[in-house]
């Protein structure tokens, strides 16, 4: 009988970090763009207030492949409780017998989150890039913010949430995780990205928070938090401005996030006017051309990526 080892986010934390993903999640990209991962996506609403996301990966002659169950509570967020929660479950790739559950109560998601944020950054922003605008401000933004600065030359900081109250807050944890770069909190969205080279988005907004005419020449934007069918953070009109629009999976952003918007509107082409992300690093396609252009990377998290990260950890762990 297999033995299923049961790992909890004590165990997990210690070997989490954005800069230890950054190349795995890189390489996870491309292999799905080259067709040799594959990476199905189910996002589940047990109520209104709630959403569990199912999220399965395999890459091709990897020892390993991953289900991931991740669920989020409006209602625990309320109580001023962590909303976040979640499991993966650890495969034998040979067996399909299951060796292994990490609890890791979205630890997996968060970080590879950040770490997703800081390929496309890598792959898209302007490489003299000194500022950055954070849109949120819970745990993603806090850690959007190091992956950031861990691939650009970050200087400056423009913080903004719904409420001023926690930008300053967050500001002042950043300042501690990052005491090189200077913070600066907005108490409106535009104010932070017109300011800014690069913007980060990390919310759970259902209506667009960014607005097309906010852009400026030379801008990268990239957005991690609209992960399902009801979520946006991104005005369609804002992808007009844009040379270049990369996703994670071009299937599912047909189905999830900003892109999904975008496509009911008209405002954009699926297959003409978006591109994938792995398709970029695989230089099958484009990135940047110029110093001028508009970039645009919207991301509705993949499996892939918590296998990445899951390969990347889980001999220190077992």
């Amino acid at each position: 009988m297999t033995v299923i080892r049961f790992i909890g986010p004590e165990d997990i934390k210690p070997h989490l970090s954005i800069e230890c993903l950054i190349d795995p999640v890189a390489d996870a990209f491309r292999a799905l763009s080259n067709g040799d991962a594959q990476a199905p996506v189910y996002v589940l609403h047990p109520d209104s207030l709630s959403d569990i996301h199912v999220k399965a990966a395999t890459i091709k002659n990897w020892p390993i492949f991953t289900v991931k169950m991740a669920g989020w509570s409006q209602l625990l967020a309320d109580r001023g409780e962590p909303p976040s929660s979640g499991m993966i479950a650890v495969f034998d790739t040979q067996t399909c017998r299951p060796i292994a559950i990490l609890q890791d109560e979205h630890l997996v998601s968060d970080y590879r989150t950040a770490a997703a944020g800081a390929v496309a950054a890598r792959a898209l922003a302007r490489a003299g890039a000194k500022t950055a605008a954070i849109i949120g401000t819970g745990t993603q933004a806090r850690l959007q913010a190091q992956a950031v600065a861990l691939v650009r030359p970050i200087e400056t900081i423009f913080i903004w949430g719904r409420s001023p109250e926690k930008s300053k807050a967050l500001a002042r944890d950043l300042s501690l995780d990052l005491p090189g770069v200077k913070m600066r909190t907005r108490l409106e969205p535009r104010d932070a990205v017109i300011d800014a080279d690069i913007i980060v988005t990390a919310t759970t907004a259902r209506e667009p928070i960014v607005e097309g005419d906010w852009l400026q020449p030379g801008q990268h934007l990239t957005s991690v938090g609209a992960d399902d069918a009801t979520k946006c953070e991104i005005a369609p009109e804002v992808f007009a401005r844009a040379s270049l629009v990369a996703v994670d999976a071009v299937e599912a952003a047909e189905q999830y996030g900003n892109i999904r918007r975008a496509l009911h509107s008209g405002a954009i082409d699926l297959t003409r006017d978006i591109v994938e992300l792995g398709a970029i690093l695989n230089n099958n396609e484009s990135g940047r051309r110029s110093e001028q252009e508009i970039t645009i990377a919207s991301l509705v998290g993949l499996g892939v990526q918590d296998l990445a990260a899951v390969k990347t950890i889980y001999n220190q762990i077992v």
